[in-house]
C-alpha cells in the first residue's frame, strides 16, 4: 500500500481512488493482488509451455525443500531445446505444495500440475531429480510411477548431487574427517563471536603481507558448506592461507582465558592435521571446475561424463607423478616449521582398528601411503562408479562428425535400440548414417562440429530426420537439477519469516516473475483477463 500510494503522487486518477471515502471497490485486497500476480505469472509460464510443446521433447526437473513455514514446497522445471534458436533451456514452472513426501504422492502431484499448465506429458524423454529414496526408488517411487505413465521418461540422477556424495564417502577417513571438523568448529567459533571475530581481524591486520595476499582479501574464515561439498576447498584454502593469523588469535584468545582456543589451537598444532589439511585442500580443488560445470544448464550427458573422465585421468596422473606428492608434503613441512613441528607418524600398535598402522617409518612415505593414496583412489573410484557410466543411448555421441569412427555396425543397432520409439526402422537410420558419414567426409576437419550442440544446429531435420531426433532426445536429458535448487535461492528471498504465512500460489507466482523479472508482461492482456475472470463494478481501462 506504500508502494501504491507513492505512485499515486504522480498519477491524480490512482490518487484520487485511493483517497475516495466513497468508493467501495478499490481492488487492493490481498486477494486481487494474488489474482492479479497469478495471471502475470501465467503468461510467463504459459510462453514456456506453449516453446516446451513445439520442441517435441522434454524433461522435467524436481527437487524438494522446506519454506519458512515448514512447508514441502516441490519445484518443477522443464528442459527442452528452444525452438527458435536451438539452445538448450532449462525453465522453472511453478512451486507446487505435495500433501506429504511418499513417492506416490508427489508423482501425482508432478503429473498433475504438468497436466494442468497444459504440457504434452507423452513427450517427457527424461526426469531428473536427486538420489532421496521417495524419487529415485525402483517400486512405487516417482520415477517408477512416472515412467508406468511414460515408459520413454528415463531417471538421471543428477551429476551434480552424485559428484557430492562421491566426495561425502571419500572424506569419511578418519584423517580427513577429523581434519574438517576441527576446521568446522574453528570457523564457526570465530564466525558467532564478536570477540573472537575481532582477535581475529586484529592479528589479520598485523600479519604479514603474504599472508594477506594469500588470503586473496578475504576478511574472516569460510565455514564448511554442508551441501556443497566442492566448496569445502575453498573453505580449507582460506584456512591455510590463515593458518598463522588463526594459530597467533587462538593463543591471544587462550591467554584471555578463553577455554575452548586452548583445545583449538592444541587440535591443530599437529602435523597429523597440516598434512590432512594441506592433502585435502589439493585434491578437492580439482573437483571445483567440474562442479561448476556439472550446474550449467547448457551441459549435456555426453559432456558431463567427459569431464568427469578428465577430472579421474587427472587424479591418477598426479598418483603416479612423485613430485605432486613431494610437492604436497613440502608444504606440510614448511607450514610446521614455522611452528617448530617435526614431521611425524602416529604411535603403532599391535592391534589398530580405528587408523592407518601401516609398517613404515619415515613419516613422508607414511602419510603418502595412508593418507594420500587412500583418500586419492577412494574419490576416483566413488567418481567412476558414480559419474562414469555406460548406457546404450549414450552411444549417440559417435553421431557427432568428429567421432564418425565410433559408428561400428554394432553400435549403430544398439543407438537404434535406445531411441526406436522417436525413429524409423533400423534400415532406414542405416541409410541416413550413411549418407552422414558421406557427407562430413567432404568436410575439413577443423570445421566439423565437435558437440552435440553444434551438431543439432547444422543438421537438416528434413533430410536427416532420425539423426536429428536422436541428439534432441539426448540433449533434452538433463545432467543435473541445479535449476530447480536455483529456485530455492529464490523463494528464499521471497518467503522470509516476516512473509511465512504466504501461500504456495502466491510464492510460486512472486518467483515467476522473480525469475523472470526480464520478461515483459502485457499489462493490457493483464487487465483484459482481470477483467473478465468475475463480474466486477468497475471498468478498467490501461
Amino acid at each position: 500500500m506504500a508502494i501504491l500510494r507513492e505512485f499515486a503522487e504522480d498519477d491524480p486518477s490512482l490518487k484520487e481512488h485511493i483517497q475516495s471515502t466513497t468508493a467501495r471497490y478499490k481492488y487492493t485486497s490481498p486477494d486481487v493482488q494474488n489474482e492479479l500476480l497469478i495471471i502475470c505469472a501465467k503468461q510467463i509460464s504459459d510462453k514456456i509451455v506453449e516453446d516446451c510443446n513445439e520442441a517435441g521433447f522434454f524433461s522435467v526437473l524436481g527437487d524438494e525443500c522446506t519454506d519458512k513455514s515448514t512447508k514441502e514446497q516441490m519445484s518443477i522445471c522443464l528442459r527442452f531445446i528452444d525452438p527458435g534458436t536451438k539452445d538448450v533451456r532449462e525453465d522453472f514452472l511453478c512451486f507446487v505444495e505435495p500433501e506429504n513426501t511418499k513417492g506416490e504422492t508427489i508423482a501425482r502431484c508432478l503429473l498433475g500440475t504438468l497436466e494442468k499448465e497444459g504440457v504434452v506429458i507423452d513427450r517427457m524423454r527424461g526426469q531428473g531429480y536427486d538420489g532421496a529414496a521417495n524419487m529415485s526408488g525402483k517400486f512405487r517411487r516417482v520415477q517408477a510411477i512416472v515412467r508406468e505413465r511414460v515408459s520413454t521418461a528415463t531417471y538421471v540422477h543428477c551429476k551434480a548431487h552424485q559428484l557430492n556424495l562421491a566426495l561425502i564417502h571419500s572424506s569419511k577417513e578418519p584423517c580427513v574427517r577429523n581434519m574438517m571438523g576441527i576446521v568446522q568448529d574453528i570457523a564457526f567459533a570465530f564466525d558467532y563471536s564478536a570477540k573472537r571475530l575481532n582477535a581475529f581481524a586484529t592479528e589479520l591486520s598485523n600479519c604479514d603481507e603474504n599472508v594477506k595476499e594469500a588470503m586473496e582479501k578475504r576478511s574472516k574464515l569460510t565455514t564448511l558448506c554442508e551441501t556443497r561439498w566442492s566448496a569445502r576447498a575453498d573453505s580449507l584454502f582460506t584456512f591455510k592461507s590463515a593458518f598463522p593469523v588463526v594459530v597467533q588469535a587462538l593463543e591471544y584468545l587462550r591467554d584471555n582465558r578463553d577455554e575452548k582456543a586452548g583445545a583449538y589451537l592444541a587440535a591443530i598444532l599437529k602435523f597429523e592435521f597440516l598434512i590432512a589439511l594441506v592433502v585435502a585442500e589439493h585434491i578437492l580443488s580439482v573437483t571445483v571446475a567440474l562442479s561448476n560445470f556439472l550446474q550449467s544448464k547448457s551441459c549435456d550427458l555426453i559432456e558431463a561424463v567427459g569431464e568427469s573422465k578428465v577430472v579421474v585421468q587427472s587424479l591418477r596422473d598426479e598418483r603416479n607423478d612423485p613430485a605432486v606428492w613431494d610437492a604436497l608434503y613440502g608444504k606440510a613441512v614448511e607450514i610446521a616449521a614455522d611452528f617448530e613441528l617435526n614431521p611425524c607418524t602416529p604411535r603403532r600398535a599391535g592391534r589398530q582398528m580405528h587408523r592407518a598402522n601401516h609398517p613404515v617409518q619415515d613419516p613422508q612415505e607414511y602419510w603418502k601411503v595412508s593418507l594420500y593414496y587412500i583418500f586419492l583412489d577412494h574419490l576416483v573410484q566413488e567418481l567412476e562408479s558414480r559419474l562414469i557410466q555406460s548406457e546404450d543411448r549414450f552411444l549417440a555421441e559417435y553421431l557427432v562428425p568428429v567421432k564418425l569412427q565410433g559408428l561400428t555396425p554394432d553400435n549403430i543397432e544398439k543407438i537404434y535400440n535406445a531411441y526406436n520409439d522417436d525413429i524409423g526402422t533400423l534400415e532406414q537410420l542405416q541409410e541416413e548414417i550413411s549418407r552422414w558419414k558421406t557427407r562430413w567426409s567432404m568436410t575439413m576437419l577443423d570445421t566439423k562440429p565437435k558437440t552435440l550442440h553444434e551438431t543439432l544446429v547444422t543438421t537438416n531435420k528434413n533430410l536427416y530426420p532420425n539423426i536429428s531426433t536422436i541428439i534432441s532426445v539426448l540433449l533434452t536429458m538433463p545432467a543435473s537439477t541445479a535449476t530447480a535448487e536455483r529456485s530455492f535461492s529464490a523463494m528464499n528471498r521471497i518467503k522470509t519469516y516476516l512473509r511465512s504465512t504466504m501461500g504456495t500460489d502466491r510464492l510460486s507466482a512472486l518467483a515467476t516473475l522473480h525469475i523472470y523479472r526480464d520478461v515483459e508482461i502485457d499489462r493490457q492482456n493483464v487487465i483484459t483477463k482481470f477483467a473478465s475472470v468475475k463480474g466486477r463494478k468497475l471498468n478498467f481501462l490501461l
